[in-house]
């Protein structure tokens, strides 16, 4: 009864030991994993009260010697979010809805406009110039990042008009 006592505490040991290692090394992996990647720079184009959607912008590093892809966004208040990227099909430019965005081993992704973006389709209210919006962005190494992006004047949209 005694040895059936001493194997049992062993193995509850054991179990302990294995639980609080794992523990550790994931909770140094969440570490190292939200290091990985680093975004800059996020905004929203800021567009008319009525717009069916709007482009949100970013810059995404990856620090990590093997490629990252992102994979979904999220933030409230919106129809769909999707991932997207303007190419040029015989001499027309179009929005090509994407499944992931690529980024580079030790390399960055440019989300600007008239090239990768994020469309945020169907919004319950367009924000407006100068709020902050939090969005989530999930990429495909089961990292999360939480951004807030500025609804700003985008730099293609803004005209200038001389008075005469």
């Amino acid at each position: 009864m005694l040895n059936h006592f001493k194997k049992t505490l062993f193995l509850l040991i054991a179990l302990v030991s294995v639980t609080f290692a794992n523990a550790a090394s994931h909770a140094h992996q969440n570490n190292h994993v939200n290091k990985s990647i680093s975004i800059t720079d996020p905004w929203i184009r800021s567009a008319p009260e009525n717009a069916p959607a709007l482009g949100l912008f970013l810059r995404i590093s990856n620090h990590t010697n093997q490629e990252v892809r992102l994979i979904s966004a999220y933030t409230k208040g919106y129809k769909r979010i999707e991932l997207h990227r303007t190419v040029d099909s015989n001499g027309v430019m179009k929005m090509v809805k994407q499944a992931f965005m690529p980024i580079p081993a030790q390399g960055e992704l440019h989300l600007k406009p008239g090239s990768w973006h994020i469309m945020l389709i169907g919004p319950d209210k367009v924000p407006s110039k100068g709020e902050q919006i939090m969005v989530s962005l999930e990429f495909d190494d089961g990292n999360t990042h939480m951004i807030k992006a500025l609804v700003r004047k985008g730099k293609m949209m803004m005209k200038h008009h001389s008075m005469h």
